[in-house]
C-alpha cells in the first residue's frame, strides 16, 4: 500500500471515530472554510495540512481511493492543458474561457 492510501485510511479511522458519520458534502463545505484560512495565511503549512486532510477524507467518503484521485487529477490536467484561459481577476484567479 502506498503512503498516500495509508494516510487516507488513517484519516478515515480517526474522523469516523471522532466525528461519526458525515457526508462528502459536509467535508467539502469544511474544506472550503479551511481553504479560506489557508488563503489568509498561505505560509502556515498546517492550514494546507487541514485542507489535505479534509480533501482526502471527502474523497474517501465519496468512495474513492487515492489511486482513483490520482488518475482523475491526471485526466483533469489533460483537459486543462487543452483549454483556453482568461486573465487574472482581482484575486489573481484565472478561469478557463472554453
Amino acid at each position: 500500500m502506498d503512503r498516500w492510501q495509508k494516510l487516507q485510511d488513517d484519516i478515515g479511522v480517526f474522523t469516523d471515530k471522532t466525528f461519526g458519520d458525515s457526508t462528502p458534502q459536509a467535508k467539502a463545505h469544511h474544506l472550503a472554510e479551511e481553504a479560506m484560512e489557508a488563503a489568509a495565511d498561505p505560509k502556515d503549512i498546517l492550514e494546507w495540512a487541514d485542507c489535505t486532510i479534509l480533501l482526502l477524507d471527502a474523497v474517501r467518503k465519496a468512495g474513492y481511493s487515492t489511486e482513483e484521485l490520482y488518475q482523475a487529477v491526471q485526466r483533469k490536467m489533460e483537459i486543462n492543458r487543452n483549454r483556453k484561459w482568461g486573465t487574472k481577476d482581482a484575486n489573481g484567479v484565472v478561469r478557463h474561457v472554453e
